[in-house]
């Protein structure tokens, strides 16, 4: 067999695989609802928020991780921090943990619904994140503020809580400052 015969195979191999992942995601997209990737600079913004809280050995948990991109970017830049990726889509928590074995980053993952976490699954968190849809903020309020100690912090992106004023809002996107716009609460 000539090398050059190979090399059309593999990256014929490599296209039908190509092919394949983008067709499940697209799937995985088009059933389970949006999957809102957080941007570069949103999760600078959280790696500063977490420095200046002083939460870097604590407990960091994602809720809505999709395929975790933030929770592998947050344990690179806080070794120290125990992360917990949650997600009830059992695709994106299969993707998430592949990256997390290639990268060799110790994420600790659930697939679960938000709304079945029990108050242990969250009683020791130092941070939680979520960009979620707005319909479910409320009830997710109330949940965060029954579950979580006192100084956690709660940072949620573009969806802000009706009931519970922000700390603090950063706006990650000055010429567009509702997207992607940061909102920074503390548990009392």
């Amino acid at each position: 067999m000539s090398s050059s015969f190979l090399l059309l195979a593999i990256v014929d191999g490599l296209t039908i695989l190509a092919l394949g992942v983008f067709i499940v995601l697209a799937f995985d997209s088009l059933i389970f609802r949006h999957d809102l990737s957080t941007s570069r600079r949103a999760i600078r913004t959280i790696c500063k928020i977490i420095s200046d809280y002083k939460k870097e050995n604590g407990n960091f948990y994602d809720l809505g991780c999709g395929r975790g991109k933030l929770v592998l970017i947050v344990k690179k830049e806080f070794p120290s921090l125990s992360v917990w990726a949650v997600d009830k889509n059992p695709l994106r928590i299969f993707f998430a943990r592949l990256k997390s074995l290639f990268l060799r980053r110790k994420i600790n993952f659930k697939r679960k619904n938000v709304f079945q976490l029990n108050f242990a699954d969250l009683q020791n968190a130092d941070v939680v994140y979520t960009y979620l849809w707005y319909d479910v903020m409320p009830k997710l309020e109330e949940k965060l503020k029954d579950s979580l100690k006192r100084g956690a912090i709660i940072i949620t992106n573009t969806s802000n809580f009706l009931n519970w004023p922000a700390k603090e809002t950063h706006i990650t996107y000055p010429k567009n400052p509702d997207f992607e716009k940061l909102f920074v609460y503390i548990n009392n």
